[in-house]
Formats: C-alpha cells, sequence, structure tokens
C-alpha cells in the first residue's frame, strides 16, 4: 500500500467512526449550557427552576443540588476585593456581611462535609486557621439548561449545620407520607457578587459591516446602476 492509498484510507476510517456515532445517538456536549447538578427525581420545582451550588475548596471543587436557597443578608455590601477585582473598592463597609442558607439532600459532598467537622472542632478558637475555613460558593438559578441568576461569593465561612427531616405538607394519595433527610447550612462571606447572563447577552451585540464615510469616495463600493458625474 502506498501513501496515497494509506491517506484515503484512513479518511474512509475517520468518516465511518464518525457515522457510527451518529448513528448511536451521540452528541458533542453543548459548552455554553448552565452548570447545574442533577436534582431528586420526587422533587418538583416550579416553571423547572432550580439551583445549583459550586464549592471550591483547597483540595477541589465539588457541584450539589439545592432545594432551598435564601438570602438572608448582604445586599448593597462591597463586591470582591482589589486582589479579585481592580474596580471593587477596598475600604469595609457598615452594612453586614453577605450571608445565605442553603439546603440540600444528605450525601455527595465530601468537601463541604470536612468543611462543616473542620469548623465544628475548631469552634472555641475563633482565630485558629484551618484548611477548610475560607472557601468560594457559586449559586446557580437555572431553568433546564438556562442560566436565570448566579451569585458568586467569596471567602466564606460555614456558620451553622444541622441535619433534619422533612415531610410532606400534604398526605398523598396512596396514605403515604414521603420523607426527606436534608442538611441545612448557613454561611458567611467577605465578597458577593450577582450575574445576570439575560442582561449580558443584550448588551453583546455583533459588529454590523458598514461602509465608513472614507469609503464614500471610492466608486469601487457603490452599489450597480450608481456613477460618479
Amino acid at each position: 500500500m502506498n501513501y496515497k492509498n494509506a491517506i484515503t484510507m484512513t479518511t474512509l476510517s475517520v468518516i465511518a467512526v464518525f457515522a457510527i456515532v451518529s448513528f448511536a445517538g451521540f452528541q458533542i456536549a453543548d459548552t455554553d449550557a448552565a452548570l447545574a447538578a442533577p436534582q431528586p427525581s420526587k422533587f418538583v420545582f416550579a416553571e423547572g427552576v432550580s439551583a445549583t451550588a459550586e464549592f471550591k475548596f483547597r483540595d477541589g471543587t465539588e457541584l450539589a443540588p439545592i432545594t432551598y436557597f435564601i438570602q438572608t443578608a448582604g445586599f448593597g455590601t462591597t463586591t470582591f476585593n482589589q486582589d479579585d477585582d481592580p474596580r471593587a473598592p477596598s475600604g469595609v463597609t457598615g452594612r453586614s456581611k453577605p450571608a445565605f442558607t442553603l439546603e440540600k439532600s444528605v450525601g455527595e459532598t465530601p468537601y463541604l462535609y470536612e468543611a462543616a467537622d473542620q469548623t465544628q472542632k475548631n469552634a472555641l478558637n475563633a482565630g485558629m486557621e484551618f484548611p477548610y475555613k475560607f472557601f468560594d460558593v457559586t449559586v446557580y438559578l437555572n431553568a433546564g439548561s438556562v442560566e436565570l441568576r448566579s451569585f458568586e461569593y467569596r471567602d466564606c465561612q460555614m456558620k451553622g449545620y444541622i441535619v433534619t427531616t422533612r415531610a410532606d405538607n400534604e398526605e398523598a394519595y396512596s396514605g403515604k407520607t414521603v420523607f426527606a433527610v436534608v442538611d441545612q447550612f448557613a454561611f458567611e462571606c467577605d465578597g458577593y457578587a450577582p450575574n445576570n447572563p439575560a442582561m449580558d447577552k443584550m448588551h453583546t451585540t455583533e459588529h454590523a459591516k458598514t461602509i465608513s464615510s472614507s469609503d464614500l469616495k471610492s466608486t469601487d463600493k457603490w452599489e450597480p446602476g450608481f456613477s460618479q458625474k
């Protein structure tokens, strides 16, 4: 087999692989899709809007589906410090720090649990430094694959953690009540910034191809039927 035939066979093999993949129903992932963690199948969210939290620790990052997200303080405070955003003011305001609470089903967040455990162990030593004392959290509010809102929190500390059990408010037709064992967390942070993806898209416009005034003197850019007198 000569070099030309080898190239031809390689090309046909690549085409065949893509044909098999397409027939099998595989698709390339959408890189613009919202960052979201699968919610438990038993939970129903109005209008399909659900929350996902992204926790960034020094040892790694993890995602968690959130069933309850409540902002408890921080509206109107300063955003990121100057190390993160040069435009941000460096002074500390008199307003309360950004704070929020989250609730999720128990399990699948080892880093978050480690932060809770280390915080508990060092609860009596306010000035004590430990690896999971500070971390960042981003909360995404999504409708399917569309990101509606997101909130970035920096330098967060865990201020509370309990495990509790929730039950249906109404008894189901079958007479069975559904119970859920959940984690409840409270956080306080030093930085906060809201994001509005819909407005960001409105401000993103494509530059139209136009002829500048300097080009008007050049007849080669004029439409047919027009001539210079």
